[in-house]
């Protein structure tokens, strides 16, 4: 038994070795064609790669001339905050210069020259003309009124102040413009809220009790911000008259969203020729437009950021608060 086992084994082997010889050779074709397959792939495969690594660096140098023009539209905006002598006043002029040193010797940003205009685009009374509503004679009046506002987080106080230097002095509207996109908080000619003294009234203030036929301006968008307006027509327009107790006279709006104070806000009055009677004497207001371009010192190319500025401060030499209302890149 033990020896037709032994037997049997011997000739399957023998069988399996002849099966194995009868296979010799059978793995070439199949490596042949994976060599094949692979020096058709590997070509374009490095050429892709290579084409990527090149768009890699044109994007990292398209992100770094990006950065360092952005750096001068940061440097210029610290020169209008800190109110630099040489930044332009008269509409349409101009400063231009280039980032440098303490010294006087260029900064270069990422291996980038750094150009910065500063454009005046308008100060306060052209900002306010622009508005389209109506408002398009110059005339100031503060030689008999001033004006005044207060902004809290969801409401405006608009106060107009009369000196008593003249008889009987009447306006046609007031306004004001928000930085940031606001609606009236509650509907201003909701007949259940008959008394605007009424605390839960959106609009309130000696104005509208003692003047009730007002016009109200739906809120619109401005150059960034949200205009409230409030008018008046026909012979029943606030007036002053002679007596000291009705010398101010205010009007009061709420807003929504009820979030912090606008970082930028002005008021303004209208009067009988419907002219900007008077703003603020004590606010210097105005739009710049700031240029930033980085040219590369070894390519030559550049990239520009065009930021668009909405700044006020509370006097000449005060610091002022700066918004940025619109941003480009021209690459």
């Amino acid at each position: 038994m033990t020896d037709n086992l032994s037997r049997m084994a011997k000739i399957m082997k023998r069988d399996l070795n002849k099966l194995i010889k009868g296979e010799r050779g059978l793995a070439l074709p199949l490596v042949l064609v994976l060599l094949l397959l692979g020096g058709l792939i590997i070509a374009p495969l490095l050429g892709y790669m290579t084409t990527g690594l090149k768009a890699g660096e044109v994007h990292e140098e398209s992100m770094e001339r990006l950065y360092a023009a952005d750096a001068g539209v940061e440097d210029a905006l610290y020169q209008i905050i800190h109110n630099n002598p040489l930044l332009p006043v008269d509409l349409g002029d101009s400063w231009s210069y280039y980032l440098e040193d303490a010294a006087g010797n260029p900064i270069y940003i990422n291996g980038n020259s750094v150009h910065v205009e500063i454009k005046a685009e308008s100060d306060l009374m052209t900002f306010l003309e622009n508005m389209e509503l109506g408002l398009t004679d110059p005339g100031v009046h503060q030689e008999w009124a001033t004006i005044g506002d207060n902004t809290t987080v969801g409401q405006y106080t608009i106060t107009v102040t009369y000196n008593g230097s003249a008889a009987n002095k009447f306006i046609d509207g007031v306004g004001a413009w928000l930085r940031g996109h606001y609606t009236f908080d509650g509907d201003p000619e909701d007949p259940g809220c008959p008394d605007p003294e009424d605390p839960g009234c959106p609009i309130s203030g000696n104005l509208t009790v003692d003047f009730p036929n007002f016009i109200i301006t739906e809120p619109f968008s401005y150059k960034g911000g949200t205009v409230f307006y409030f008018a008046w027509q026909g012979g029943n327009r606030p007036n002053f008259g002679t007596n000291p107790d009705v010398y101010a006279r205010s009007l009061t709006f709420k807003y929504e969203p009820e979030v912090v104070p606008p970082p930028l806000h002005i008021s303004w009055v209208a009067v009988g020729s419907e002219d900007v009677g008077t703003v603020p004497t004590s606010q210097v207001f105005g739009e710049y437009t700031i240029i930033a371009t980085a040219s590369d010192v070894t390519t030559g190319k550049q990239t520009q950021v065009v930021a668009y500025i909405t700044w006020e401060r509370s006097g000449e030499t005060a610091p002022a608060v700066v918004d940025i209302t619109d941003w480009e890149i021209s690459p």
